[in-house]
């Protein structure tokens, strides 16, 4: 890891590399809402700079249709202009200038395409691997490919052909200077883990899945709709609202319209 004088002059750029139909139901537990309408969501990426690097959190899914076919998810779709490697050059970046990506969890909207990366370190928690490798998916369930939104050529890619470059955590740990691994067991899932960035604004948090919509998770403290465990997610929520100053979840075209610069 690179350990060096602390940077404050950290920014986030929002990258949009696919988009989702999803319930809005998703948004709140047990899905205790009369809203039961469609949402069109981003699949959203980061990009981290100012510091002596860039660190990306998140890679996106690898293909729509597979989100469609194997998930058995509602509609996903893709342009050509969301590219990740393309968005990337408009950053005046390459894929081989990415030296550490930091996955979020490994959901399939959230590790496709690592193999674009080919110098980059994947921080990803332990905990996280050892439930994709093994999710516990009852065999019978229809949506979510027999494994809970993991996806296996993704999570077989990470184990096999970028195991050299997978760098495994457990807990929190800081990555480079003002970018830390945040570890909130068994929230979204087992081993999901927020990112913190240092800003000249303040704390900005990059939340993976483990909030979806700010207003509700956040600022409401209403868990989303899929948690691991009640507790742990509440505990997420309380310590997020208090630690963060700005908050970046995945799924919510509100995060463009307000940090796209």
């Amino acid at each position: 890891m690179v350990r060096k004088r602390r940077s404050k002059s950290l920014e986030i750029y929002p990258i949009n590399t696919g988009e989702a139909d999803v319930k809005k139901m998703l948004d709140i537990f047990w899905s205790l809402s009369t809203e039961t309408g469609i949402a069109t969501v981003p699949i959203l990426t980061f990009l981290i700079k100012g510091a002596d690097v860039p660190v990306l959190v998140d890679t996106g899914f690898s293909s729509p249709e597979r989100a469609m076919e194997i998930m058995r998810l509602g509609p996903h779709r893709t342009k050509p202009e969301w590219d990740l490697a393309k968005q990337l050059r408009k950053q005046g970046l390459k894929p081989e200038d990415i030296p550490y990506v930091i996955i979020t969890h490994l959901h399939y909207d959230h590790c496709g395409k690592c193999d674009i990366f080919p110098n980059a370190k994947f921080i990803i928690q332990r905990a996280e691997l050892q439930e994709a490798a093994a999710p516990l998916a009852p065999a019978a369930l229809d949506v979510g490919g027999r494994a809970l939104f993991y996806d296996r050529p993704d999570i077989a890619t990470i184990v096999d052909k970028l195991w050299d470059r997978v760098v495994l955590i457990d807990g929190d740990e800081e990555i480079v200077p003002g970018v830390r691994c945040i570890l909130f067991a068994n929230s979204h899932t087992p081993g999901s883990q927020a990112v913190y960035v240092e800003t000249q604004e303040g704390t900005a948090i990059l939340l993976g899945d483990i909030t979806r919509n700010v207003e509700l998770n956040i600022e409401q403290e209403i868990p989303p709709g899929l948690y691991y465990d009640l507790r742990s997610m509440q505990a997420a929520l309380a310590k997020l609202r208090k630690e963060g100053k700005f908050f970046y979840p995945t799924h919510d075209y509100e995060v463009l319209r307000k940090f796209t610069r």
